[in-house]
């Protein structure tokens, strides 16, 4: 009988404890409901805010290039025993070696170099109009901020120019495709700019490197994308073939010096035997053989040098790597943001949120703590 009353029990006060629950639910919802008109004024204010400020920020396109660079079998087996042994909380990076330093997860610290980019910021890009002008140009004059971004730079500029105590290190007002060790103001100006328009992504399975342009010309956005791509492939090829290619200049010089030194040996075999053709004596016929050894002994230092650069023709192409394209960069037709509908749907929600959590606080706390008139 006591088990019983004990279950009786738990069983009752359950039950007033969803009730109450209920009724704090239902509560909530009434007194919401009560205050419509308030939450729908907020709403209907935050909805105007966002259309605003999403008409405020000018469109930007986003185009897309997918590469996919050639790697080599170690460094593919390697990866892929990375990326297993990461989701395992193992590091095998001193355990497996890369044929080179420079691996696909490398490709955006490449691009996002100073060189790098100043040697993309000099590429002549075209407008959708048709205006043809350097990238740095474009980026410096003729991109469109939001308004209230100029209510705060002005003040800001001139505070920072009376508070700064630095010179400025240079006068450069333009990109520079030789390396710099000083560069203006207005150059790192510009570099952040095509920096925040730049993202890569390189997916560590397949070694599929993605490259995304996002800029307020649709039609700059894939020439920049395009760009990118290419003097990101030329920065690979040079890189994995620059001992391949040193050693080919080293066995062209040496060839070039070996077919000098046969020329040579030739011609001075044939000058000594056209001068000495009706002459039959021993001490001629022993320089005339001397002659002969040595243009011989030439032309095998010439042959041997010829067939060695030949080798470093064929391992220069080797080595080379391949970096396919698997999707090129197009104009796009549909601008990639400012997201008009997510923005009006967030800033709803925020202001539905922040009303009902205000109206619920004040007449649950506020309104509750106050004495009775």
């Amino acid at each position: 009988m006591g088990y019983s009353f004990v279950l009786s029990k738990k069983f009752i006060m359950s039950e007033i404890k969803e009730n109450t629950q209920s009724m704090d639910v239902v509560g909530l919802l009434l007194l919401l409901w009560g205050k419509r008109k308030r939450i729908i004024i907020n709403c209907s204010i935050a909805f105007v805010l966002a259309v605003v400020i999403a008409f405020s920020i000018p469109k930007e396109y986003t185009s897309t290039v997918v590469m996919a660079p050639e790697v080599s079998a170690s460094a593919g087996v390697a990866g892929n025993l990375g990326a297993l042994a990461s989701v395992a909380g193992v590091n095998l990076g001193s355990m497996s070696e890369s044929v080179d330093a420079l691996y696909p997860e490398l490709y955006p610290e490449v691009v996002f170099s100073t060189p790098f980019l100043m040697d993309v910021l000099s590429s002549e890009v075209t407008t959708v109009d048709g205006d043809s002008l350097i990238l740095y140009d474009y980026l410096n004059e003729h991109t469109k901020t939001p308004w209230w971004t100029k209510i705060y730079s002005v003040p800001l500029s001139f505070i920072g120019s009376i508070l700064s105590s630095e010179d400025d290190l240079t006068n450069a007002t333009g990109p520079s495709k030789t390396y710099s060790r000083y560069l203006s103001k207005q150059q790192f100006s510009v570099l952040k700019k095509i920096k925040e328009s730049i993202s890569i992504n390189v997916d560590k399975g397949n070694f599929l490197v993605s490259i995304y342009v996002s800029l307020q010309d649709k039609n700059i956005a894939a020439t920049v994308a395009d760009i990118v791509a290419v003097n990101l492939k030329k920065y690979i090829e040079e890189y994995r073939s620059a001992k391949a290619r040193a050693d080919m200049l080293y066995s062209e010089k040496i060839n070039e010096e070996f077919k000098a030194k046969y020329i040579a040996a030739q011609n001075e075999f044939a000058e000594y035997a056209n001068l000495h053709q009706n002459v039959v004596n021993k001490k001629y016929q022993v320089e005339l053989l001397r002659l002969q050894n040595e243009m011989d002994m030439a032309f095998g230092l010439y042959s041997q040098a010829s067939q060695t650069l030949e080798m470093a023709r064929a391992k220069v192409q080797e080595v080379t790597p391949v970096c396919v394209v698997v999707e090129p960069a197009y104009v796009q037709l549909k601008a990639s943001s400012p997201k008009k509908l997510m923005m009006a749907a967030i800033y709803i929600f925020l202001a539905f949120f922040g009303t009902s959590s205000w109206i619920i606080l004040k007449d649950r706390i506020i309104d509750a703590r106050k004495p009775n008139a």
